[in-house]
Formats: structure tokens, C-alpha cells, sequence
């Protein structure tokens, strides 16, 4: 089953998934419709909010420099 993508091995979109519930401030979150909008077209297809979401967490696990990059914008490793 694993060789078959997440997407077309459940039943339904949270399905294999833990809540993890998190804050976000104003302006990322009404951002986030263009994120959505964007994938969207590249996919050509609905994208679910939990699977964009996952999603940006594992490129956010696979490349924590990006990460570390908006963190530093944010005031982290300020000498």
C-alpha cells in the first residue's frame, strides 16, 4: 500500500493524521488563500488545507534553512 500516494490510499483527507493544533498571526493567515489558490493551479487541482499544510512542514523538515531564513527576519540570531 505504501507504494501508492497518501492522497489515493485514503478515505478520507485527515485519515492517518494527528491534530496538532497551532497559532498563527493575522497576516499568515490571510495569506494563506493565495498559497492555496497558487498550488491549485501548478496542480491543477483542489488542494485540502491539511494536505498543503503537512506538506509545508515536510519541505520546512527537508530544507531548515528556509526555516532558519524567515526565523532570522523575525528577530532569531541577532547578535
Amino acid at each position: 500500500m505504501s507504494a501508492i500516494p497518501y492522497k489515493l490510499r485514503r478515505n478520507k483527507v485527515n485519515e492517518g493524521r494527528e491534530q496538532v493544533p497551532y497559532f498563527l498571526r493575522e497576516e499568515v493567515i490571510d495569506a494563506e488563500s493565495d498559497l492555496q489558490e497558487s498550488l491549485e493551479g501548478m496542480l491543477g487541482e483542489s488542494v485540502y488545507k491539511s494536505d498543503y499544510r503537512e506538506a509545508a512542514m515536510v519541505v520546512a523538515q527537508r530544507r531548515p534553512e528556509l526555516v532558519a531564513e524567515v526565523l532570522r527576519e523575525w528577530g532569531y540570531d541577532l547578535e
